[in-house]
């Protein structure tokens, strides 16, 4: 087959065409027959005077994402060129740069759901450049559901928008803008952030339903402006929507939003600039919030459970002022401060109030640069009667306060002035007490409800100063007043003082110290009052708190495991109702009673003719040992402290006959043991005279041994050598002598030896004997 030269022609420029991958299209000027064409491919065309004077083509997206419409540029050429839908709707369009150097594509970017869609190609009006010049253009498609999709300018027609994501769009023209519609699943703090670019502006903002912008902004279009433009705001849940349009430049531009959220309830949310509509706050929690412009105010609600202590804390930053106020429900103000702006500037700005319990309102306003910015407060409270609670600057509305507790409060400004009520139970001395502190005086005063003033004093406020001022004065039983006020810098400081009043102390012949062995011990307490405390310590300060009692009457008993095995003393105290506590009295106590000898401890020798001894072993130096001659009571025999671990002790006569001592021991601290009976041996006998024994050495007969002038009861015995040897007899006398009968002394002459054992003592020595041989 031979083609001809036309068909010839269009076939090399097909066969060009496809080796270069691009495709050649036959168009026609009209949407309902556009050419089919496919995203991400490149195709060309041309545009003829007269006929195919624009062209259509027509693409399909399966999903929802970004479109990217983008024709190559050409020097001296101008092409417009649009996305439409079937109605001829336009979506976003774009003219090509003709200038002399240009090179590279146009491209605008739209963000469409799924659908088909159509471009058209042709000249600009009155402009015949485009004209028998090739284009070639690209569809680029990127599935997303994060691209704005027109068309979006209303809020019917909102885009869906998730928190925390980003979105990407255009804006078209100046008359264009994009609308989406968030929902915030909870209360929580809502940021609204935009992408800035050099050179170019939007206009975001986050707006209710009915058109109430909650927050906004304008990105910054500075030569060397980087990161993002953003917004926080707390909102409550509920349905928003987000509209981007231009401020300065921005058609075309392709931008990037994003509505960040976080779940709390410690956020702002608007609108809260009155009582009415005040956010509620917790105690004891941070909160987070901005002010938008001048005239905003934000405002929370707190309730205080209980009378006590309110502190608001606000966190600084330099440059930027805020104004902080503590109201009630009549908008009266209680307290306030203005942060730091300095530039160094850092921590929080502090003010404590005390307050009674109920509801207050907290209001935040901008001083100085404070629009916009994130601010931080928090709020603190500690349920006490002992702070001054506002408002009391008059006798009439003193708060009423106790001796001996501690108060805190502070001066909200230099007029400000803290009164309080005091009653004093009985007469005697009041001592007002107030720390001082580096950098502000405070004077204060003692006085009656006729304004009379006892005593006052100003505190010293020396860059190195510590410690209190403090005044004493007497005072009846009655009621008086203390009186704080500014002296110098003491506004929004916190101060602190006590009233006190000591009880008398006890008198050392009221108390009665009984130290027990094995049992508790006691102590009684005389001439108390009912409801006065007593303690007992075991050190003159500091210590140990032994026993403590509330006394019901006149008199108090108290028990403690142990005061102290040896001697000493107790600290013992009275705190009188409405009064502080006594100062401590010294009351002695005897040592528990010591541990009893033991007999195996003591041995007593019974002289005859000379002292007595009585040695005690097994004890310590400084003990003392006693004897005596009786169980109780009784005569002192010898007394001595040993010097070491034994002692010896000497009696003229513990007695003659056998019998028993009663020895005790007195350790160093400790009392005197019990006594302790030892039994000692009886004085030897005095011996026989060889007068009054008769020996009859008998034949045949036994032998007998007669002793006289003794006594009943006497035991003679009768020995064969002088010393050991043989009893050879022994016998217990019934009178004033006795006879005792032996089988047989010896035949021959010889001797016996005789002793006497007198009743209670011990045996005498032996008496020799002479008797003759038998006959």
């Amino acid at each position: 087959m031979i083609l001809s030269a036309r068909k010839l022609t269009l076939l090399c420029i097909i066969v060009a065409f496809s080796l270069l991958g691009i495709k050649p299209i036959f168009t026609y000027a009209a949407i309902s027959n556009a050419v089919p064409i496919e995203v991400n491919k490149t195709y060309n065309g041309t545009l003829h005077e007269g006929k195919n004077e624009q062209d259509f083509y027509k693409f399909s997206l399966t999903s929802d994402g970004n479109v990217t419409l983008s024709m190559k540029q050409k020097a001296g050429v101008t092409w417009d060129v649009t996305i439409l839908n079937n109605k001829g709707e336009i979506f976003e369009s774009l003219e090509t740069d003709n200038s002399e150097l240009i090179e590279g594509n146009a491209a605008v970017q739209v963000g469409l759901p799924k659908g088909t869609y159509y471009i058209k190609v042709s000249p600009i009006p009155y402009d015949y450049s485009a004209y028998g010049q090739r284009y070639e253009f690209k569809v680029g498609f990127a599935a997303s559901n994060n691209y704005e999709k027109e068309f979006n300018n209303s809020l019917a027609t909102a885009n869906a928008m998730n928190v925390n994501q980003s979105y990407k769009g255009t804006i078209s023209d100046g008359n264009d803008q994009d609308i989406y519609k968030v929902t915030v699943p909870n209360d929580g703090n809502v940021t609204l952030s935009m992408k800035q670019k050099p050179g170019i502006r939007w206009y975001a903002s986050i707006q209710t339903s009915s058109g109430k912008v909650m927050e906004e902004l304008t990105t910054d279009d500075s030569e060397l402006i980087d990161g993002y433009a953003s917004k926080e705001v707390g909102l409550p849940k509920g349905t928003y929507y987000v509209q981007v349009s231009d401020d300065s430049y921005s058609e075309n531009e392709p931008y990037e939003v994003q509505v960040g959220f976080i779940k709390s309830d410690n956020y702002e949310k608007e609108f809260n600039n009155s009582l009415t509509a005040a956010n509620k706050m917790n105690l004891n929690q941070s909160y987070k919030g901005s002010i938008n412009n001048s005239n905003d105010k934000d405002i929370y609600k707190v309730d205080l459970p209980s009378d006590g202590n309110f502190t608001l804390s606000m966190k600084q930053k330099a440059g930027v002022k805020w104004s902080v106020s503590i109201l009630n429900s009549k908008s009266q103000d209680f307290d306030s401060f203005v942060t730091d702006d300095s530039e160094l500037i850092e921590g929080y700005e502090t003010m404590q109030v005390g307050l009674p319990k109920g509801s207050y309102y907290i209001a935040v306003e901008p001083d100085s640069y404070s629009e916009d910015e994130p601010y931080e407060i928090k709020t603190a409270f500690t349920a006490s009667n002992n702070y001054e609670k506002e408002f009391n600057n008059t006798l009439t509305t003193a708060n009423p306060i106790s001796l001996n507790q501690l108060y805190k409060g502070t001066m909200s400004d230099s007029n400000d002035k803290d009164i309080y009520k005091i009653v004093v139970p009985n007469d005697g001395n009041v001592t007002l007490l107030m720390k001082q502190k580096a950098g502000a005086q405070w004077h204060a005063q003692l006085q009656n409800s006729n304004g009379y003033v006892y005593k006052d004093f100003i505190t010293n406020g020396d860059e190195l100063v510590s410690g209190n001022a403090s005044v004493q004065t007497w005072l009846k039983k009655g009621t008086y007043y203390v009186v704080i006020e500014n002296d110098s810098y003491t506004e929004d400081t916190p101060y602190e003082f006590i009233t006190s009043m000591k009880s008398s102390a006890l008198k050392a012949s009221q108390i009665k110290v009984t130290n027990n062995k094995g049992k508790d011990d006691v102590i009684e307490v005389s001439g108390t009052a009912k409801a006065d405390i007593v303690k007992v310590y075991n050190a003159s300060s500091k210590g140990t708190l032994l026993a403590s009692k509330t006394s019901t009457g006149p008199s108090v008993t108290l028990t403690t495991k142990q005061v102290g095995e040896k001697a000493g003393k107790v600290y013992v105290t009275v705190t009188q109702s409405g009064m502080s506590e006594s100062d401590r009295v010294a009351a002695g106590f005897s040592g528990e009673q010591s541990n009893a000898l033991s007999a195996s401890q003591v041995k007593v020798t019974n002289n005859k003719g000379k002292d007595d001894v009585i040695a005690v072993s097994s004890i310590a130096k400084g003990d003392i040992v006693k004897v005596y001659n009786a169980n109780s009571k009784g005569t002192l025999i010898a007394s001595k402290t040993s010097t070491g671990t034994s002692v010896t002790l000497t009696a003229k006569q513990v007695g003659e006959k056998a019998g028993k001592v009663y020895v005790s021991i007195t350790r160093s601290g400790m009392s005197e043991s019990a006594r302790t009976a030892i039994s000692f041996a009886g004085e030897q006998s005095n011996a026989l005279q060889s007068s009054q024994v008769k020996v009859v050495n008998n034949k045949g007969k036994a032998d007998s041994v007669t002793v006289s002038k003794i006594a009943k009861g006497d035991i003679i015995k009768v020995y064969n050598a002088s010393s050991k040897g043989t009893l050879l007899a022994s016998k217990e006398s019934g009178g004033t002598s006795t006879t005792l009968l032996i089988k047989q002394l010896g035949q021959k002459a010889g001797k016996v030896y005789v002793t006497t054992t007198n009743p209670g003592m011990t045996e005498s020595t032996r008496t020799a004997v002479n008797y003759s041989a038998e006959r």
